[in-house]
């Protein structure tokens, strides 16, 4: 075991050497795929929330937002566009009316605008359930303070060089909650809270707060007034940086703050009691969650509510496929450790000084195990070292503190094994929470995309480049897509593709249906393979460029993780189809063709093609379709060594009308090559 100097040094070299590589590999890496330059681009949502039951008018700002077709929300509500005073056709500028219902649950959510020429980047939104205040414009000075009333949410925005203040009036011996939401909400701010007696102007001991536990640098304090009077809070940057980007959300309340579920997972399905970790958790009771069933959800929003019926801002809590348990104290020694079922997943928290947490699992001989500890990666601030040992509790393998918490060990024997958890630092507290798994190793594979966004016209298409990191897993990947009626699209990524991980394992073409409504939408992308015997489903993230567009926020709501937007527009002004002049063509000799278009009147612009689905040795000979045309032929050349089969073809075609973009995938054809 490392005595605690030691230990506290090596994690400090740990985090030199993890940015040192981080820095290596951003300037290494090949840079994110540009969204479309067409489409509208937000700028930071004014105000950032609604208070649950409420109707809010939102002027989103950015650029080409003429011409919206739909607002999309990840929560329920009813959007209404007003047409009047020309709203739609100020690039810059474009009122939406959002209706909220009273029963939409708390959290963290999306918005994305959609227009004519595709769809907007991610912007955060929060549902909320206390009153909103704007901030004043002449706040920046104590003498000038703005006079809120608890409990509320103050909607702000900090200024260079300068501080926010907000005045309160409390009695003798209240206590007050005061959280700000900020980096949290995708804004690069790094904000502070400190509290003043107003008359003084002294600051109050043990009133300030910079970066709370798991709030992902945002500050968080809970303050009982020993006095009645009137108090000050201040709000800045840690380095006095502001502009329209830098906003933040100040909650204030005697409300509960949570900092994690208790457990930090359910199971999909499972009904569940979840409690909560944090500082003031006295008088919440826990909530009941039915975790959803649906394999595409990830997460779902809990809310902690204090005894006086005022709830504290949510916590997400991770859906999972595993038994989810959580941990029974005491278990600080072998003879008391708590039984893991494996597969398996538990919760535990380092609640005392000394902590130290045992588990046991049944090991199988020539069964290679992995063992990880989650944290950051669900917002606790727990650091987590492991040592896993026999039977006699001697140690046999260790986790390396210069990496996140793993363990991989291959069983020599049948028996138990012992996994002792403890936390790097030697902290304890109510934030301290921690998730094991243990699971048997098993080759997968992780999917992802360049990007989060896309566009396609009614009855038309878009090509997603589908990028695969593989782990020891070789064989095929049916990728297909999961959403909406109307959408739809697959392909299979071959046995052995990519050589390279992370790179293009395949194109997924989406088709849209022509009868798809014009406007935003929702989709996800999912892998599926049988590997040893069972059906292994993964979904294409898209949290790297989530993260991107959100001022690089490390944990992005679960929810956003795989979600893939999609602007859809009007029907493309034509039409495709191809016919292959013979059933079938011997290797050696071309394959031809006949590309038709159908035009709509006014259309006579030329219309590029391009074709995909041929196998290898087979090159495609293909001509545009020239402006005011209809029809072309074209070759397929094979190759004397090119392969026997039936391959299905398609033929897509890219024009410009009326200042749009459009993409037309024509029916597949087969392509018969023979001997």
């Amino acid at each position: 075991m490392y005595p605690n100097l030691s230990r506290r040094f090596i994690l400090g070299v740990a985090s030199a050497v993890l940015l040192t590589w981080a820095v290596s590999v951003r300037a290494q890496a090949p840079g994110p795929t540009p969204p479309n330059p067409a489409a509208p681009t937000l700028k930071p949502v004014a105000p950032h929330g609604v208070q649950r039951g409420t109707t809010i008018d939102l002027t989103l700002t950015g650029t080409n937002l003429t011409e919206p077709t739909g607002l999309w929300t990840g929560f329920p509500a009813k959007v209404v566009i007003p047409t009047d005073n020309n709203n739609g056709k100020d690039a810059a500028k474009l009122l939406v009316r959002l209706e909220v219902p009273k029963d939409a649950p708390m959290g963290l959510y999306g918005l994305r605008l959609a227009t004519t020429r595709g769809l907007s980047n991610l912007r955060l939104f929060c549902v909320d359930d206390l009153p909103q205040v704007m901030q004043a414009e002449n706040n920046r000075a104590r003498p000038t303070a703005q006079l809120v009333k608890p409990p509320c949410v103050v909607i702000g925005k900090t200024a260079n060089e300068s501080n926010d203040y907000y005045k309160i009036t409390v009695a003798a011996r209240q206590r007050l909650s005061f959280e700000v939401l900020g980096h949290r909400l995708g804004s690069p701010i790094d904000p502070q809270l400190t509290l003043f007696d107003a008359h003084t102007g002294r600051e109050l001991k043990g009133g300030h707060s910079n970066d709370a536990p798991g709030l992902q640098t945002d500050p968080r304090l809970t303050y009982t007034f020993k006095d009645a009077g009137e108090y000050l809070i201040e709000i800045r940057d840690v380095s006095y940086k502001g502009g329209d980007d830098y906003f933040y959300r100040l909650r204030i309340g005697d409300f509960p703050c949570a900092t994690t579920p208790l457990p930090l997972a359910v199971k999909r399905g499972v009904k569940t009691a979840v409690r909560f970790a944090g500082p003031t958790m006295d008088g919440v009771s826990p909530v009941e969650v039915t975790a959803p069933a649906d394999p595409a959800v990830q997460a779902v929003w809990v809310t902690p509510r204090g005894a006086n019926g005022l709830n504290g801002w949510p916590v997400s809590v991770a859906v999972s496929d595993l038994d989810e348990a959580m941990e029974q104290e005491p278990n600080n020694e072998p003879a008391k450790a708590n039984r893991l079922a494996v597969p398996g997943a538990i919760t535990g928290r380092f609640e005392q000084k000394g902590d130290l947490d045992y588990y046991v699992f049944a090991a199988k001989k020539g069964t290679r195990y992995f063992i990880d500890a989650q944290t950051r990666e669900m917002n606790s601030p727990t650091e987590v070292y492991m040592t896993l040992r026999d039977a006699k509790n001697n140690q046999i393998q260790a986790a390396d503190p210069m990496k996140d918490p793993h363990l991989d060990y291959t069983a020599p024997a049948d028996g138990d094994l012992f996994l002792a958890v403890e936390h790097l630092q030697y902290w304890y507290g109510p934030d301290e929470v921690y998730r094991v798994t243990v699971a048997p190793y098993a080759p997968s594979f992780d999917l992802s995309l360049g990007i989060d966004r896309y566009n396609a016209a009614q009855g038309g298409s878009v090509s997603l480049p589908i990028l695969v990191a593989r782990r020891d897993y070789a064989s095929p990947i049916d990728v297909s897509v999961i959403g909406p009626a109307g959408l739809s699209g697959q392909v299979q990524i071959p046995a052995g593709q990519p050589a390279m991980p992370n790179t293009a394992g395949a194109t997924l073409v989406v088709n849209v249906g022509p009868d798809v409504p014009v406007g935003p939408m929702a989709f996800l992308i999912q892998g599926k393979a049988k590997i040893n015997g069972k059906d292994v489903i993964e979904y294409a993230s898209v949290r790297a460029a989530v993260s991107r567009e959100l001022a690089g926020v490390p944990m992005p709501p679960r929810q956003t993780f795989t979600t893939v937007g999609l602007a859809v527009t009007e029907k493309a002004p034509f039409a495709l189809a191809v016919k292959f002049d013979q059933p079938s063509s011997a290797l050696g000799k071309p394959a031809n063709l006949t590309i038709t278009a159908v035009r709509k009147p006014g259309f006579t612009e030329e219309i590029a093609l391009t074709a995909t689905g041929q196998p290898a040795n087979v090159a495609p000979a293909l001509k545009n379709i020239p402006a005011n045309m209809t029809e072309i032929k074209a070759q397929l050349n094979a190759a004397a060594n090119a392969p026997v089969g039936t391959f299905a073809i398609v033929v897509n075609g890219k024009a410009k009308h009326q200042n749009q973009d459009f993409s037309v995938n024509a029916p597949p054809a087969n392509l018969v090559l023979t001997k």
